[in-house]
């Protein structure tokens, strides 16, 4: 969240040396927004993350309308009230793609997407042909009183952007997805340019730094599809692999396993087993020591010390076992009834079901007992079979 606002002030602090010196190239200032906002758009579409792609669809329609409507004056001809139709339009808009849950451009849903902005765009239209002479009466209705000194956009209109910002905000700080912070910065960079709508070339600039701030959401965002495990939300086994690339000489590798993880996923669940995971990934992301953790893959998990022996980092391992071992997980209710209004009413209850305990076995070995950090993890992989045998719940080392 705080990227786009440190980029927004680095710009108004040096607005107007920019715009100077991009003068010259004002074909170019046009064309950027459209560069930009259609690469991200392309990424969107590859990395399938269609919602981001109909927010970034909204600003290039936005800009389109701000390039081919709306560059002459405002008090000219009906420039100001379609100017007003922008500042409600575009915002709502945004609104809902903050709310809607994600859906494909290719699905029912988006064939209604694309028919609404048709039917916006339309209606619009309409509107300006019809009420268009009344574009000097909106600039002079008391309920759409203007201080006019800082912006052309009624002061009513200014607080309801305000509140739009509020809302992505929060719903980024809830949330904190990629889809949150690209709504973030949609609804931040529209508002900026349609509040100093007056400042020139405000709205090439400020749609250029969101489509440069959009196509780094999906660079992120591919990142992380790459690099993070999308259940236990801790890094993913290629995030160690890229790693263990880049080891000095001093390290430690634990291997932990979850004892007898596929008889507690028969017994009670996949979902509950999803829950074991995400809780072994939790503890394991709290290590002390300086541990980075790792998903290697079903119920293995990694731990990296960099730095430290095995002398040093077995006070740590062991911590991290007994916390495993002593967490009372609380399964979830089987019987939950699906009608909300039951849920409800059952939700205040205290449940009779008891908590269980899971425990986990760990092997570590370091970089003095192997000549690679392949070699290492190997090592470690066989003490954590050793641990298994010796009973589970417990640690061993390869020496």
């Amino acid at each position: 969240m705080g990227t786009p606002i440190a980029l927004l002030l680095l710009l108004a602090a040096g607005y107007h040396p920019l715009v100077t010196s991009l003068a010259p190239y004002y074909n170019l200032i046009y064309a950027a927004p459209y560069f930009l906002l259609l690469t991200a758009l392309l990424l969107s579409h590859l990395f399938k993350s269609a919602r981001v792609g109909m927010m970034v669809i909204i600003l290039l329609v936005g800009y389109t309308i701000i390039l081919t409507r709306l560059q002459s004056p405002l008090e000219q001809g009906t420039t100001y009230l379609e100017y007003l139709l922008l500042a409600v339009a575009l915002p709502i808009n945004l609104l809902y793609m903050i709310i809607v849950r994600d859906q494909k451009l290719t699905s029912r849903f988006g064939v209604f997407f694309f028919l609404a902005i048709g039917m916006e765009i339309g209606w619009c239209a309409l509107l300006v042909q019809q009420f268009g002479e009344l574009s000097s009466y909106f600039q002079q209705h008391p309920i759409l009183v203007r201080a006019a000194s800082v912006s052309p956009m009624p002061v009513l209109l200014i607080v309801l952007l305000s509140i739009l910002i509020c809302i992505s905000t929060l719903r980024l700080l809830r949330k904190n997805s990629i889809e949150d912070h690209a709504a973030f910065i949609s609804v931040l960079c529209s508002t900026i340019t349609l509040v100093f709508f007056n400042v020139p070339f405000i709205s090439s600039l400020v749609f250029s730094l969101a489509g440069l701030l959009l196509v780094a959401n999906q660079v992120s965002f591919s990142h992380q599809l790459a690099f993070v495990d999308g259940l236990t939300e801790i890094a993913g086994r290629r995030a160690l692999e890229d790693e263990l690339k880049h080891l000095g000489r001093r390290y430690t590798l634990a291997m932990l396993d979850v004892d007898h993880f596929k008889q507690f996923n028969d017994t009670y669940g996949h979902e509950i087993g999803d829950d074991v995971l995400k809780l072994v990934a939790k503890q394991m992301a709290c290590c002390e020591g300086g541990a980075s953790a790792f998903r290697y893959g079903g119920e293995e998990f990694t731990l990296l010390f960099k730095g430290k022996t095995t002398e040093h980092c077995l006070p740590f391992l062991d911590a991290l076992r007994e916390d495993i071992a002593h967490y009372p997980l609380v399964l979830r209710d089987q019987s939950r009834p699906h009608d909300d209004k039951q849920g409800r009413q059952k939700r205040g209850r205290a449940s009779n079901k008891k908590p269980v305990n899971i425990t986990v076995s760990i092997g570590y070995a370091d970089a003095s007992q192997a000549d690679t950090p392949e070699d290492v993890l190997q090592l470690a992989d066989k003490a954590l079979y050793k641990a298994k045998e010796a009973g589970r719940n417990c640690i061993k080392g390869s020496a």
